[in-house]
């Protein structure tokens, strides 16, 4: 029986008195910070173009308390907002956190999601300056806003940009968060780099020096791989109003995927195709990028692979499987309206308790 307001694990501290112990897990100024937490609204100090976005992660929909702890949780929330930043060239500055709260929700769970709201924070440089907390009859709810700047870069790099003849390339590898998330619903399955899979799906790296180094080189379009590589390919395609050639076997899988999707009875393309959820970046680039591509991975510290070629509109666009045989691009990830995204179940709405574990589990960005 759902308890009363006042009976909540939340009602002793009150809102007030919640903020204030969130606000001491976060930095209180920072760089371009006049004010920050605690106003009725934030000042800051913007210097040219400001890159804004937002993203939600709802409790049942993007997460579940099944297969990772509230840090991990906070930790998502905000990843998927720099990567967005990432994906226009774009260096992440500030973010603002609102939280939609059930009655039963203990503190320790909503400090917990902001604990690692912080750790994502302190490792990108991005400064909390605000946000807001309601109750709600619903599941709970993170709210991102993230505001980025584009410093070193003449414009914004958009999905729009790709021309016949350039190279189609990915940072990292594809595919990974699906084969973690995989592993993590079947502890029982063993493959080699589990630890890392699992962490792919947990705790996502999203690609801030990877995007403000190639939008310098410059590349000519770019999408982050939120909802999955032939997914979001075909989003960038469409902007651009070019055919595309993605070659199948080409496609960056990490440690471990080929054996997950086997114990998971699927094809391994299926999510290096269409797992979504790792926030790579997806990018078009000329043929001179070629020669300048192992100089640019040097300088990000990750990987890119070149996995396709743009081609005129008419031409099409495909996968092209081993062998040579090819198929329609089209999307395979997660469409939160669509009747036929795989994927979404039913969850439990039970949080986790002062000592449990707790868990993060999207079905699909």
């Amino acid at each position: 029986m759902p308890r009363s307001p006042g009976s909540s694990p939340l009602a002793s501290l009150g809102e007030f008195g919640l903020i204030d112990r969130l606000r001491r897990l976060v930095p209180a100024a920072g760089p371009g910070v006049t004010i920050g937490i605690g106003d009725d609204a934030a000042v800051l100090q913007c210097a040219g173009p400001v890159v804004a976005t937002c993203d939600i992660q709802v409790e049942g929909v993007h997460f579940t308390w099944a297969l990772c702890g509230p840090e991990d949780v906070g930790w998502r929330a905000l990843a998927v907002s720099l990567s967005d930043i990432a994906a226009m060239g774009g260096v992440p500055r500030y973010a603002l956190i609102s939280l939609a709260l059930p009655a039963e929700t203990t503190p320790a769970t909503i400090e917990g999601i902001y604990r690692g709201l912080a750790e994502i924070a302190g490792a990108y440089d991005v400064r909390i300056v605000g946000g807001n907390i309601s109750r709600t009859t619903g599941p709970l709810i993170v709210d991102v806003t993230a505001l980025g700047s584009l410093d070193g870069s003449r414009h914004a790099v958009t999905r729009a940009g790709a021309r016949p003849g350039d190279g189609v390339w990915v940072t990292g590898t594809v595919g990974g968060a699906a084969a973690g998330r995989f592993l993590l619903e079947h502890p029982e399955v063993r493959v080699p780099g589990a630890a890392a899979l699992a962490a792919a799906y947990r705790r996502p790296t999203p690609r801030v020096q990877a995007g403000r180094v190639l939008a310098e080189r410059p590349v000519s379009a770019m999408i982050d791989t939120s909802d999955g590589t032939a997914g979001d390919l075909l989003h960038l395609v469409e902007a651009s109003n070019v055919g595309v050639r993605l070659d199948e076997e080409r496609l960056p899988q990490p440690q471990g995927l080929p054996q997950a999707a086997r114990a998971a009875g699927l094809d391994p393309a299926a999510w290096a195709l269409g797992g979504g959820e790792d926030y790579e970046l997806l990018f078009t680039a000329d043929r001179e990028f070629d020669a300048r591509a192992p100089g640019a991975a040097e300088q990000m510290d990750v990987p890119l692979t070149r996995i396709g070629e743009i081609l005129p509109e008419p031409e099409g666009r495909w996968i092209v499987r081993p062998g040579g045989r090819r198929r329609p691009l089209a999307a395979q990830g997660w469409d939160h309206f669509s009747a036929t995204s795989r994927g979404r179940r039913a969850i439990s709405r039970t949080p986790p308790t002062e000592h449990a574990g707790g868990g993060d589990a999207t079905t699909r960005r």
